[in-house]
Parts: structure tokens; sequence; C-alpha cells
């Protein structure tokens, strides 16, 4: 009876082997199968007499071919290839805003210089001035705009991660209900091979979401970890959640914890690194450009006058957030270093006096510098407190700005003669100076031999000395330096005379002309709300082209112009049009980069992929060749028990 168990033994055991080799074949295509394989074992042998002898084979175990170490690398190189493709897609999107084209911002930048240069050569022309003016708004509307775009894209990948998110819980649950038959098959002594090929394969799912691990513990329950956090333990489920927070970072926890997870790659990875990174950096880098040009334009241009002259009123189109708090800490739009600004007064009569205020922003709050400039004769400073803005106003019919003429008449206080000096023309010096004026000696204008005047800078050194007496001509101006003249009129000079004269190079070497926006070309803030102001818009002929104040002159227009060609250390000394090629540059840059590593990744992939199938694919071929192999030893195993039949009814005849 013994042969016949062995027999039996043998036909089990090969029915065993065909019917996984036929689950092989069937599962030939199914994505995330691991071929199995049948390890037989001869059974125990038993005594018979003096021998032992054999009683027949089992199945040992149907084992699942699965290389840890190649598993573990396609895991991390998903892992790495979905954070990649992420970051991918959101470079292309953002490689699509900056490409250069007729209606790109690199068109509108180009335009505006254009048009300034077409209103310094033809300031006279109103429709000249409106198409600048027109290139100004949609110079503006394109930084807006692409900001604005980019913020939406930065709300569709956020709105993208709770969508996956909610994926992700659902096959986490499904992960944890497979974890909890595989532990009830392992603890019945069963070979889960299956329900683990079923798990992998939503693992792998997960892991182009999120760096996924799973460890087993001592009592044989799974443990599933995503960005190092535990997410099951058996059929135990802790949810993800995606939240932003007040500053608008996104993050991801577990339900039940407040620690974010750290999500090092996968697609989730990539998003969240484009959300509060990739996206908002570009964002900055966006709104510091178009703040700079913003800035640097309005500082220039607040020094200018329009064809009317200098103002009675000037109103800040820019507010602090405290207006007692020390400047560089008041909410100031941009920054204010220390240094002066002068403000020019214009008598009814046309005579100009100036007068520089010192700033400190580390002291000085906005109040400070109202009083400061209130105090001034012919001027009233206001705060609105509401507003946070200063408004600037002349007293009667004098008028004010900010062009940093020189004025025509000195300071006299120390003046007794009847020969009154004035001065003349535009000072193109490099600083702010004082130049003082003495003499030799008293005397008669034009009459007195050797009778001269030496004007001296704040340093002593001597910018001029010039002939005011025998053979100068009373009226007759004389340059000096820099551009400025000195004339004297008839009458008498006292030898211990003196007068200053402020000559002005930069009339805010602060920044707070733009920085509060008095007398700006633009209004706003931020890249989000920067506009044309309203009344330049609607009456062009308010646009302030002089800086001398004289017909025809567009000098303040020619030096907006030339920044075209400024180096701003903000942009490395680069220039407008540098930085922003610069800039465009480095995202298409980007994208390249990214799109190479996503080659090779998925190059890697493919190597992976292949060094899986090689241990782990299932070969028809081979499939069929093994088949036939247990058919054979199928049917001699049938065979055997036949025989052994045959001779128990031979024995059984003998017997009988």
């Amino acid at each position: 009876m013994r042969g016949f168990d062995i027999g039996l033994s043998a036909l089990r055991t090969h029915q065993r082997t065909l019917n996984t080799i036929g689950n092989n074949i069937a599962n030939a295509s199914t994505p995330g199968y691991h071929r199995q394989r049948v390890n037989l074992v001869t059974r125990a042998p038993q005594i018979d007499g003096a021998h032992l002898v054999g009683t027949g084979v089992d199945v040992g175990s149907i084992e699942r071919l699965y290389d840890v170490a190649t598993e573990a690398a396609i895991l991390r190189n998903q892992a790495q290839l979905g954070q990649v493709g992420a970051e991918l897609d959101v470079a292309n999107s953002i490689e699509g805003l900056f490409t250069p084209g007729d209606s790109s911002i690199h068109a509108n930048l180009s335009d505006f210089f254009n048009n300034l240069e077409a209103v310094a050569n033809s300031p006279e022309v109103q429709t000249v001035r409106s198409e600048f003016l027109t290139s100004s708004e949609n110079l503006l509307y394109q930084f807006g705009r692409l900001n604005s775009d980019l913020e939406q894209h930065r709300q569709t990948v956020i709105s993208e991660v709770t969508d996956t998110v909610n994926l992700m819980n659902g096959l986490i649950n499904d992960v944890a209900d497979l974890n909890h038959e595989i532990q009830i098959a392992r603890i019945s002594g069963r070979q889960p091979n299956d329900l683990l090929d079923r798990r992998d394969s939503i693992v792998s799912q997960l892991t182009q979401w999120a760096d996924v691990d799973i460890q087993t513990m001592k009592d044989g329950r799974e443990v599933v970890l995503i960005g190092g956090a535990t997410v099951t333990v058996g059929k135990t489920t802790d949810p993800i959640i995606a939240e932003v927070d007040s500053n608008g970072q996104l993050s991801i926890r577990l339900a039940s914890q407040s620690r974010t997870l750290d999500l090092t790659s996968g697609r989730l990875g990539g998003q969240l690194e484009a959300v509060n990174e990739t996206i908002p950096s570009t964002q900055d880098r966006l709104g510091e450009m178009a703040a700079t040009i913003v800035r640097s334009i309005d500082q220039q241009y607040a020094t200018g006058l329009p064809a009317s002259g200098a103002y009675s009123l000037i109103q800040g189109s820019r507010g602090v957030d405290s207006v007692t708090d020390p400047l560089v800490s008041s909410g100031l739009a941009f920054p204010v270093i220390s240094g002066e600004l002068t403000i020019t007064v214009t008598a009814a009569d046309g005579r100009r006096s100036s007068t520089r205020v010192a700033i400190d922003p580390y002291t000085d709050s906005l109040t400070d510098l109202a009083t400061a400039l209130d105090a001034i004769s012919g001027v009233n400073a206001v705060v609105d407190t509401a507003t946070g803005r200063l408004t600037v106003s002349a007293v009667g019919n004098q008028k004010i700005d900010f062009a940093g003429r020189v004025d025509d008449l000195p300071d006299l206080t120390s003046y007794t003669g009847t020969a009154q000096p004035e001065f003349s023309g535009f000072f193109v010096g490099d600083t702010n100076d004082q130049w003082d004026v003495t003499f030799n000696g008293s005397g008669t204008v034009g009459v007195t031999d050797g009778l001269t005047a030496t004007i001296r800078n704040s340093a002593g050194q001597i910018v001029a000395n010039v002939n005011v007496g025998s053979g100068y001509e009373a009226g007759a101006p004389v340059e000096l330096s820099d551009g400025v003249s000195l004339q004297f009129g008839n009458g008498t000079i006292i030898g211990t005379d003196t007068a200053n004269v402020l000559v002005t190079s930069d009339p805010d070497n602060t920044g707070i002309l733009s920085a509060l926006g008095l007398n700006s070309l633009f209004s706003g803030t931020a890249v989000g709300n920067f506009a044309l102001r309203k009344d330049i818009a609607a009456s062009p002929e308010l646009l302030a082209v002089s800086l001398t104040g004289h017909p025809g002159d567009a000098s303040n227009i020619a030096s907006l112009a030339n920044l075209r060609d400024f180096r701003f250390a903000a942009f490395d000394d680069r220039t407008f049009v540098e930085e922003l090629a610069d800039f465009t540059a480095d995202v298409g840059l980007e994208v390249q980069q990214l799109s190479n590593q996503k080659s090779q990744l998925e190059a890697y992939d493919r190597r992976l992929i292949e060094d899986r199938e090689a241990t782990s694919g299932v070969s028809a071929d081979e499939e069929i060749l093994k088949m036939m192999e247990m058919e054979r030893a199928f049917q001699a195993a049938a065979r055997f028990i036949t025989s052994l039949d045959d001779t128990m009814d031979e024995i059984m005849r003998i017997i009988q």
C-alpha cells in the first residue's frame, strides 16, 4: 500500500505544479504579476526492515520570484520619476508664460522704452505722449497678468494635491485590507503570493505619488510608511490630509498628528515644492523686477516738471502702515536709506529757494518728515493717518517741486552789498553740494580793478574765480562749473560779504519720493496692483517731461529712457532687458535640466523593469517546457500506479 501512497503523492504534487504553471501562463501579461515556482521536497522516509525507504514527494513551497533589491530600486526610481514629472509640468507652464512673442512681457518692455525715447524726441506731440502712456499701462498689465497666471497655476496644483490625497487614502485602505488578508494567510501556513502581487501593485501606484515603505512587525503585521510616518498598522489606517496654512504654505500630514510628512520624492513631493518654493520664487523674482522698474521710473519721474511748471499740490500715492514708527519699519512700499530730500519753493515773483531735509529712516517717522517739511517757509505738509499718505502743498501763490534746480538767488543772509549775485543753469555734477561765494575786497561791479569773486565747494576747494571788477559787464553770466553760471547786477560789493547756494545732483538720494509715491508716474505697491496714475492717463499734458521747466525741454523723459541701459545691483548689475532675458533663460534651462533628468530616470526604469522581468517575468516558452516535463512526470506516476495495481493483482492470484 505504501507504493500507492508514493504514486498518489507524485500525482498530487505534479497536478499542483501544473496548476501553478497554468496560473503563470494565465498571468503572463498581468501588470505586477511575479512568476511563481513550485519547490518540491521528498517526504520523510519510513523504516522498512533494515532500511529507510522513501515515501514520495510533497510541495515544499510555492515561491514568488521576487528580487528585493530590484523591486526596491524600481520603487525609488518611480518616486523620483514622479517628483521630476511634477516639477517638469510646472516648469513647462512657467516657460510658456515667459516665451517671447508679440504680446509677451519682452515686447511690452521694449515698447515701453521705445515710446519713452519717442517722447524725449517729440515731447510736444500729444499722440506720442498717449502712446507712451498706453505702453506703460500694457507693461504693468503684463506683469500683473503673469503674476496672476502663476498664482492661478499654484492654486491648480493645490487642488490637484487635494484630489491626489483623497485617491491615496483610498489606496491606503486597500493596502490595509490586503495586509490583513496576508497576515491571516501566513498564520494559516499558506503563501499569499497573489495577495502580495496585488498589494505591491497598489504600493507601486502610491510610490508614484510619495515615498512609500513597508515593514513587517514581530507579530507579523505589515506597517506602511509614507514620508517616514506610519499610515497603516495591519488593518488600522491613519488617513493623510492636505492643508494650506495662514502663510500660504501647503503641507501633508496624518489626520491624527500635527507633524507634517517629509515628502522628499514622488509627485506629491514635486507638487509641494512647486507650491511652496518654485512658483513663489518665480513670483518673487517677477515682483522684484516689476517693483524695481516702478521704483526707478517713479524716483526719476518725481524730480520732473510738466509744461505748466512747479506744483501747488503733491499728493502721495503710497502710504505706510504706521505714521509714528521709524520709516524703515513703517511698511513702506520700497526701501529708503539715510540721506537728504531737496525741496524747492518758487515764490510768486518766480524766485526759487531750495531746502534740504535730512532723513534717517531708522529714527524718523512719516510724521517727523511731515513736520520737517512743514517747517519750511512756503510749504505745508500733512499726513493722513487713515491712509498713511503724505500730502505736500505750497502756501498761497507759491509753487513747490523736487526738480533740484539751482536757486536763481543764493542765500543772502550774510550779504550787504547792492550788487546781487544770481545763478542760472542746471547742475550736472556727481554729488549734492553747497557752494559759497566770497570776495577779495570791496568795490563796484564792472568798475573796480582786480575785484574778484571766489566760489568754493563744501570741502573748501575752489570751483571758480570770477572777475567782477573792471572789464566785467554787469548782468553777464559767467560759466562756473558743471553747467552752473553766475552773474552780478550793477552795484557794490563789500569785502566781508558771503553768499551760498545749493547745487543738487540728486534731489532725493534716500528713495523717499518713490516710496511715498510723491509726484510719481505710477501708483500701487506690488506687482498685482501697480497702475498708471489716473490723472496722468486722462491728461497726457500733465506728464513731467522736463527737469528745467524750459519750453521744449524733455530731459526728464530722456533720463527715464536712459534707464534702459542702467545696470541695477538688484539684478546683479544687469539691465532690465538683460534681467528679463536671464529670467527667461533660467526658466528654459530648468525645463531642459528636468527633461534630461526625466529621460535618464525613464531609461533607468526600463533597465530595472528588464532586470525584474529576467527574474519575475513569465516566459510562455519556458512554462510550456515545464508543463511538458510535468506532463511526463504525471504520466510516469500514473503508469507507476497502474503497474503497482497489476502487480498486486498478480500477487492476489498467486495467493489464491
